[in-house]
């Protein structure tokens, strides 16, 4: 009986086992749960006018900064400069088209400065000022990444130069977006 038992629960268990198997789906990409990346486009029409700053602002909701990012972890933001990720805070040189004091179209070269605030309900806040405090020009659109890491992950991980993307994309086998 004890026999029959046994059998019976051998043919159970493989009966079981194939009828788990089925077509596998793709490979997941390796990284990090310990990490968040995205890259969001904020478009010009985005950045709000603040006159008591006397600079534009956007805020980016991001679910990935908790409590333990904001308070222990590493919120990062890179912005894309001629298809290269540079760390936020920036000074950032560009040319733009203006009007000059005859009505005419002319080619400015412009700078601004790029600053961050990370939000502790889940966000962050880009600043974008204009070195000469003028609010005529509506920043353009950009691309911002944005990476959140865990206390636990940050805390041990002193080796990473963290204001190069690419090392921190390195060093937490982030997959591209």
């Amino acid at each position: 009986m004890k026999k029959l038992s046994l059998i019976c629960m051998t043919i159970l268990a493989i009966s079981f086992m194939a009828s788990c198997r089925g077509p596998q789906g793709p490979a997941g990409h390796d990284g990090n749960a310990n990490v968040a990346s995205s890259t969001v486009t904020i478009y010009s029409e985005d950045w709000e006018w603040s006159n008591q700053d006397c600079q534009w602002k956007v805020e980016i909701d991001y679910p990935a900064i908790n409590n333990n990012v904001f308070n222990h972890g590493a919120v990062l933001v890179y912005m894309d400069v001629s298809g290269s990720w540079n760390q936020v805070p920036l000074t950032y040189y560009y040319q733009d088209w203006g009007t000059n004091e005859n009505g005419q179209q002319v080619l400015l070269n412009c700078e601004a400065s790029i600053e961050v605030a990370t939000l502790n309900d889940g966000g962050v806040r880009l600043y974008w000022t204009e070195s000469d405090f003028y609010d005529g020009m509506r920043p353009q659109t950009h691309d911002f990444k944005i990476v959140a890491i865990e206390a636990s992950v940050f805390a041990t991980r002193s080796d990473v130069n963290y204001s190069s993307y690419e090392a921190v994309k390195t060093a937490f086998q982030l997959a591209e977006d």
